[in-house]
Formats: structure tokens, sequence, C-alpha cells
């Protein structure tokens, strides 16, 4: 993959901090002439930045509430989004039209009403003012409550003039003192507006350096209640187990506190858990058939504890199942839906990989569908879901290089092993569909998702992801929806890009390209993980890897032999290359393992073992290579893809080049092209040497 594909980590919640270190200055409009005069939206957007909170359009969650608006406002207008959040979060809301009327200025009183709201703050006696009674009788509490701490005082001595026009300089002054007296409440993610299977909960407060404390069995938190911090404990992950259906609620309550600032109040939220216990599978048509694109449906089943989804593909010809759900073959029948409601051509099922949640189906075709399933996971779905050797012998094997033909189009299988040693992906060259299954994640912000790619050396695997996906242009290959095993909806061609990049940037900067994982409970705190994009504010451009161990730990993530690039400075070692893509000429590759032969065990009558290893495969610490050349070539072209982007030199045959440059070389039988490398350290080198042979006329 191209260098320009590789993009710079965002850091998490950099708007947050941002807007807390800014002056208030900052947030002057520019668009009227009185430098003193904040409009309602200004005023809202302000109050909206700095809570951090995010706009229904920015994050992917299926479950969260439909958008509010108001008539005149815009999502795209300018602090649109900001104030749609505020109006999510119930801080404001429509006049009798249904208007918000964003460039009309904000009163006194209804500016207290607000800040009172977001800061929680409460007052008892009744603010001094000899026009206290043309207050609004809803705005006295808040006005007496910013009054009695000190924040908001009258127009003058004796008057507080309610529905005077707030000036922004008096806006700036009383957010300072508020957020430089009191610690912010606590805020909460998902919103608590609706009703979903299971929640990923992560707790925050905009004050820098306060120390949240939370309970999650009703009580009242204290500083002796456990802390949360999203690097010890995560997105908390809150679901239904199988005696809870189909419903619980969740309550957590949480205070933050910090030295020299009063504690901030409790907060309570509540979130409302359903799954059915048992339901219906369901379909969508995502794509149309033509007579060159395949149809393509999504299935689902809303009793899934983990919502993955299936994809049903069928040209003119014939269709494939490509996975197979996660409800018991005993509870629901895939087949008999799929036969009633789909499929108009025979069909075959490919399982993408063999975990649980994609595979539990399969006893209900394998009497009368072919069914195809990596030989890597035949222990597992043997021993999870086709426990009869007669049902074993009827499992084929299905591998990279092997070829679908749908009529009208073909899927190209591929593997790539990581999230688990049998995945395949599915590709149709022609019209860029990309069926991965688990193995390029999901993007869901409502169940904070990263995908464990646990199995292979992260290093290793970056050079597999990079052959792959060199692969799927080959020939002219597309590359325009990705089907993962969890969006609901294809994912476009840019994900693959951020993929590589959450990789890259673990071999560009070792464990500071690490980040602890986003799943709390899930995995063991800490977990080591690497992020690109931000799940709150990128919508689907983001991603997230669980890499093998926790950070900090000595657990060998990268390759340690022949080179150990484990450790404080490993990573600067890197003088190998991960990738090669060759134009006019094919390269004979090694085979490559990334895991010992599999344990023996029982399969359709038979005791055998599996190879946890791809023949043809370009290996980075194997340096000797043949390059085959039609005899009619008398070029090739070499594209040279180092493991880290950071190395000091690339040189061809002697000659300096790029970091993915395109190289074109006259070629004869026999020729030989070399090329070195420097690793970032500037000590270590690698030297690759290529032989040209040219096939016979």
């Amino acid at each position: 993959m191209k260098s320009h594909l590789i993009a710079k980590n965002k850091a998490f919640l950099i708007m947050m901090v941002v807007i807390m270190l800014v002056p208030s200055s900052v947030f002057a409009s520019a668009q009227n002439g009185d430098g003193d005069r904040i409009t309602k939206a200004e005023f809202i957007a302000k109050i909206s930045s700095y809570f951090a909170w995010p706009h229904p359009n920015d994050y992917k969650d299926i479950w969260k509430a439909p958008l509010k608006q108001f008539n005149d406002v815009q999502t795209t207008d300018p602090y649109g989004k900001e104030i749609e959040a505020a109006y999510e979060e119930g801080i404001i809301g429509p006049d009798a039209l249904g208007n918000f009327n964003p460039e009309s200025e904000i009163s006194r009183q209804d500016a207290a009403v607000i800040f009172a709201n977001v800061f929680k703050i409460q007052g008892s006696n009744a603010a001094p003012f000899a026009d206290y009674q043309t207050i609004r009788a809803d705005a006295r509490a808040s006005v007496n409550a910013l009054v009695e701490w000190g924040f908001m005082s009258g127009k003058t001595a004796n008057l507080f003039k309610p529905n005077d026009a707030i000036k922004r300089s008096e806006a700036d002054k009383i957010f300072d003192k508020i957020t430089q007296t009191m610690v912010t409440p606590v805020q909460a993610l998902p919103k608590q507006n609706t009703v979903a299977p299971r929640r990923y909960i992560k707790l925050y407060t905009p004050t820098p350096g306060a120390t949240i404390h939370y309970t999650t069995d009703g009580t009242t938190p204290t500083t002796s209640s456990p802390v949360y911090t999203v690097e010890s404990k995560g997105h908390i992950n809150e679901m239904l187990s199988e005696n809870q259906l189909p419903e619980r609620e969740v309550v957590y309550k949480a205070i933050a506190v910090k030295d020299g600032m009063v504690a901030s109040p409790v907060q309570t939220f509540t979130w409302h858990l359903y799954r059915p216990v048992i339901d219906d599978f369901k379909h969508t048509l995502i794509k149309e058939k033509t007579q060159t694109s395949p149809a393509v449906y999504q299935l689902y089943n809303d009793s899934e504890s983990v919502r993955p989804m299936a994809w049903y593909v069928e040209g003119q010809n014939k269709g494939i199942l490509f996975d197979a759900l996660q409800t018991r073959a005993d509870v629901k029948n895939l087949k008999e839906y799929i036969d009633q409601n789909i499929a108009k051509k025979p069909y075959s099922v490919v399982v993408g990989h063999t975990h649980g949640d994609h595979m539990a189906q399969v006893p209900n075709f394998v009497h009368d569908h072919d069914i195809y399933v990596n030989e890597r996971g035949w222990s597992a779905i043997g021993v999870q879901v086709l426990h009869n050797p007669e049902d074993q012998a009827k499992i084929q094997n299905i591998d990279e290089g092997h070829v679908i033909d749908l009529g009208g189009s073909k899927l190209y299988a591929y593997a790539l092993p990581g999230h688990d040693h049998s995945d395949i992906i599915l590709q149709d060259k022609e019209n860029g569909l990309i069926f991965a299954s688990d193995v390029y994640g999901c993007t869901r912000a409502g169940s904070a998702d990263n995908v464990n790619i646990s199995g292979v050396r992260t290093d290793l695997f970056l050079s597999l992801t990079q052959q792959t996906y060199s692969n799927f242009k080959k020939d002219g290959g597309k590359i325009i929806q990705i089907f993962t095993g969890h969006d609901e909806l294809p994912l476009d061609a840019s994900h693959l890009g951020r993929y590589e990049a959450a990789l890259q940037q673990v071999i560009d900067k070792g464990e500071a390209g690490t980040s602890p994982t986003l799943r709390g409970n899930n995995d063991a705190p800490n977990s080591r993980t690497t992020i690109i994009g931000d799940m709150w504010k990128d919508g689907t451009n983001w991603i997230a890897i669980k890499l093998p161990g926790i950070k900090g730990d000595d657990t060998e993530y990268l390759t340690s032999s022949p080179i150990n690039y484990n450790g404080k400075d490993g990573y600067m070692k890197y003088s190998v290359l991960s990738n090669i893509e060759i134009e006019g000429g094919e390269l004979v590759g090694k085979t490559v393992q990334w895991a010992p032969e599999s344990e023996p065990f029982n399969w359709a009558g038979s005791t055998i073992s599996v190879s946890n290893s791809l023949p043809d495969k370009f290996d980075p610490w194997s340096y000797d290579y043949t390059i085959k050349v039609p005899a009619s070539n008398e070029h090739i072209t070499i594209t040279p893809i180092t493991m880290s982007t950071q190395v000091k030199s690339i040189r061809i045959n002697g000659k300096k080049v790029e970091y993915g440059s395109r190289n074109k070389i006259s070629v004869s039988d026999g020729t030989v092209i070399k090329i070195e490398i420097v690793a970032p350290d500037n000590v270590t080198t690698s030297t690759y040497t290529f032989t040209v042979e040219k096939e016979l006329g």
C-alpha cells in the first residue's frame, strides 16, 4: 500500500483538551461588528464544545435515538452540530414554532439557566435585586445559584436586568469562574436516551487532572469508590447474560474530584438494555443484482448477543452465504429463512472464520449444501457445532487461490490469519466487493469494538496485510466496499488505509504507537491496542486493533528472531521489506509460518493436524528470491515497501529510491536486482537479492 495511505493517529478527545487550554477570546465571532455581542449559536457552541458532546452524525451506533433538530438550524450550519448536540442533551429546546433563533442574543436569565443546568449548580438564597420579581419564575433558582456562588452579578448593585442580552465578556467571565472553581460534572457515553442490547460505557470530565469515582450498585460514590479512567477501565461492557434476558437497567453514579476545587455533584446515568430471548432472522437488500454484479443481502438476528452480520451474495447462476451467525441451529433455521425469503439460485456456504458467532447455523446446511471452511478452523468447528464425523467429512477446505464463479462475477479467496488462523476473505475484483468477516474490524461506537489480532506477530501481520492489499489490486482488481462481520453497512476503501496505518504506527514507534484497550472488562486492563481516529467523532473513519500482551509488558508482540524488535528501541532495527510489488513479473514466494502446527485433533474419523502457514508469500526475513518474467518483457517495475517507514535509506542496485516508489528496471534472463535497506537506527542493514528467470517464449 502506498505511503499516502498512512494516517496520523489522533489524540483521544483532543478537542476537549484544546478548548480547555485556549483563552476564552478564541470564541469571539468574526462575523459581527460588535466584538462583545454573542449570539445564542455562539453561546451554545462554547458550552457544547467544552463538554465534548458528540453529534449523533459523528458516531456509528445503530441504537442511537433519532436526530433532534430545530426548524431553523441545519447540521451543516455554523455551530449546527454543537447546537444539535446540546438539544440532545436537553439543555436547550425549541420555541413555539420549533425554532432555536441562532442569530438572536441570549438573555441574562436564560444564560443563567443554561449555566446552572449544565454545571449542576444549586443555591438557596434569593438574589438581592430590586427587580427580582421580573425574573421568570422558572429562571429564579438558576439566577439564585449563580449569584450565591459569586459566578454572576447584577448589571448594577440593585438591578439584575434579566431580559438584557448577556455580553461575550460577561459570558466568558462566568464560564471561567465556574470551571476554575468547580470540577465539571461527569459525562457518560453512549447516550441514555435509547434502548440497546449492550452498552460500552465511557465516563469523562472536561476538568483536567480530575479523578472520577463511580458506583454501579446504586450507592452514592465517594472518594473511596472505584476510580475510572479510560486507561484502566476502557469502555465498560454492560450487556445481558442469558439468565438476565430480555431486559435490565444499568445504573452508574459518578463524581469527579480535584484538589483545590469543589467536587462535582453526583451524576446518575441509566441505560435500559433489551434483547429478545429468541427472534426471527431479518435481512436487508444492500445491492441489487445486475448482469455483471451480484446481489448482496445483509442477514442478522436481534437476539444474538454480539449481533454479527452474515452476507448472502447471489450472481446469475449461484450464490454463497458468507458466515452463518450466532443463533444455535436447534433454535432457528437460517437455511429455511434464506430459502423462503432470499435465494433464487443454488448456493453454498463459506465460513469466514470459525468463531462461534459466525458459524452456529452450519449444521442446518450441511446435508444439502456445499460448505467451505478453511482447514485451520476445522478443529474449532468440530468441537463447537459439527460433532458427527459424517457431517465433518462433508466440509470442504477453502484457502488462498480458491475462485467461486457465481455467474456474471467471480469471488477470489485470500487468507489473512490474525484474528483467527482460519480467516478467509472473498473479493469480487470486477465490482470491488470485499467480504472479510472480522479480520478488518468493526466501527461501531456503541459497542466500543476493536478487533483482536493476536494470532500473528504484529510486524508479520502488517506484511501479510500489505500483501493481501496488493493481491486485491492485482489484475485490475477494485476496492470499493468492505463487508465486515459486525458493521451493518459496507465500509469504503479508505478503511483499509486506516487499518494499515494503525499497524504501521506500531512498527514506526514501537510501544509509543500503542494505546490502552477500548474494551474494558472484555480485555485485560491496559491491553496493548493500536488506534486510528476517535469512535465518537469520526463516524466509521476509525479503527482499533488489539495486539498481544499488556502495554509495557515483555510479551513478544513483534518478531524476536533473527532480530528482536521488542523492547525499548527494538523498532529502530527494522531494515527489512514488508512487501514488494512487481509489475511485469511474478515473485516466487516462500512458505510463511506464523504459528506452530496445530495439535492433533479428531476430524471425520481420523486424527489430523494442520499447518499454520501459507505458501508463495513474501517473507520479510528471507533474502533470496526468484522473479519469473515472460520472455517478451524487457522491463519490470518494482515497488519496495519497507517494514518501517522511517528507514534511513532504500537502494535498488545502488540507486537511492523512496518508500513506495515505482522503479522501472531493464531485465534479461539471470539479471540480479539488489535492494539494500538501512534501518532507522542507522546501523542495522539488510540486502535482498532477486534473480530474474525469463520464461520460455
